[in-house]
């Protein structure tokens, strides 16, 4: 499936526009060989650890799984409980020393548990591990194969871009989109592709990815200039006119403020598309970010009479923030079962002689996505910042059963153990789960 991928232009050009976009790129057939996925091997470096068969138990945090000694399992759950305990009573001497357990007691190639202690050691460490310096060779086609193999993104991007295309007017003479973390760019060629397909007489299609202010130290891994140039040749490849830029949020409030006066009514049609905390994502932004861009998409579209959409993906769990403060202890707990259950599907994805592979793909992206998931501060934002979230004022726009019906089949529920169901008081949110945790929400709003 992804031997032989160069990078995201190449990738791209290979979808037969006699088909609909969105099932062309986010469905999969049965017949993937993962046997092609080349990557240098790194385990070879480390045959002193223990190679223990990942366990399948499909329990919550607190029980043993399968293929574990009860004792070990259960070491390590204690483990992980009292370093939640000693955060929440900021005790960071025992937390550290608690760590120092943890470390002695987590591998890569372990079982679920043992993987989730080894991970969340490494994200609590400000340095690159080597195993994540050996996986960074093999970038590029780690997050090829990240994104098409497992449903989280494509789950959020497929159910967001179904809603910005159905909402579409027949009239609207441009289409604006406004990406709050383009990255990559790989929710957007299908949205190109269908409008290029559907587009008729309109005039133009702009995409809008907001400038932030650097927050980590290392640069991204793909500069927006190089995801800005792979849209337009995508979009020249389908002849469709295509606008990328990139604005900060001040530029962007002051140009739609400037709509308002010159009064130029529904020429352009909105859409609003965040996305926070997928696993695939590489950048963690902060909980002010988030509210100020639902702030902007609600005041942009009520200036265009309410003609424009606003989707809101999350992979971290947002909607908790409006119940108070539970404890730290309490969010850990939580979050680390959350992490848990990602773990335990991805085992059941990646056959066992993928190990290296495994490896690779766990260490680039599931490393920086626990980092969020024990994020203190993080989440002391978000439950302080959620009563703001909530007074944003969105009008929630439901959600069409087709939409559900071509989720579920993109997750082949029934067959796997994934599932996705509405939620909402007015089914505007679709939720995909694992077995019983839920994952990813994606929202509509306007």
């Amino acid at each position: 499936m992804v031997d032989g991928v160069k990078d995201f232009g190449d990738d791209c050009m290979v979808s037969n526009t006699s088909l609909l976009p969105l099932r062309e790129y986010y469905f999969l057939e049965d017949d993937v060989e993962l046997q092609n996925l080349h990557m240098s091997p790194i385990a070879s470096k480390h045959q002193a650890m223990d190679d223990v068969n990942s366990s399948n138990d499909t329990g919550p945090l607190i029980f043993p799984g399968d293929g574990m000694e009860v004792d070990e399992c259960l070491s390590i759950v204690h483990l992980l409980k009292a370093y939640g305990e000693a955060m929440d009573i900021e005790m960071r001497e025992l937390a550290e020393e608690i760590t120092m357990r943890l470390k002695e007691k987590g591998y890569p190639t372990g079982s679920t548990l043992q993987r989730l202690a080894y991970y969340l050691v490494q994200a609590l460490d400000k340095q690159v591990s080597f195993l994540r310096e050996e996986a960074m060779i093999n970038y590029e086609i780690a997050f090829s194969a990240f994104y098409q193999v497992f449903p989280y993104g494509r789950f959020a991007h497929f159910t967001a871009n179904s809603v910005i295309l159905e909402a579409i007017p027949e009239d609207a003479e441009m289409v604006h989109i406004v990406d709050f973390d383009i990255g990559k760019g790989v929710q957007w060629p299908p949205i190109i592709e269908a409008l290029a397909i559907q587009g008729g007489q309109r005039v133009e299609v702009r995409f809008t990815s907001i400038k932030w202010e650097q927050e980590e130290e290392d640069p991204p891994l793909q500069s927006f200039e190089e995801t800005q140039m792979l849209l337009h040749e995508h979009a020249r490849h389908y002849g469709l006119r295509l606008k990328v830029e990139e604005k900060d949020l001040v530029s962007l409030d002051s140009e739609m403020k400037k709509t308002k006066k010159i009064g130029e009514g529904n020429y352009e049609w909105l859409a609003f598309n965040c996305m926070v905390g997928l696993p695939h994502m590489e950048e963690r932004r902060n909980v002010r970010s988030v509210i100020e861009f639902l702030k902007l998409a609600k005041d942009s579209i009520r200036v265009k009479g309410g003609g424009g959409t606003i989707t809101f993906g999350d992979g971290i769990g947002w909607g908790k923030g409006l119940q108070g403060w539970p404890g730290y202890g309490n969010i850990f707990e939580g979050q680390l079962g959350q992490f848990k259950t990602l773990l335990e599907s991805m085992d059941n994805q990646l056959p066992h002689h993928l190990r290296e592979a495994k490896i690779a793909i766990e260490c680039l992206f599931l490393i920086p996505y626990v980092s969020s998931l024990i994020d203190m501060q993080m989440w002391k934002e978000i439950y302080r910042e959620s009563r703001a979230l909530s007074e944003v004022g969105l009008e929630p726009w439901s959600m069409r059963n087709d939409n559900v019906l071509e989720a579920k089949e993109l997750v082949r529920e029934g067959e796997s153990s994934y599932w996705v169901r509405i939620e909402g008081v007015k089914q505007n949110q679709m939720v995909l789960g694992y077995r019983g945790t839920p994952l990813v929400k994606v929202s509509s709003w306007r």
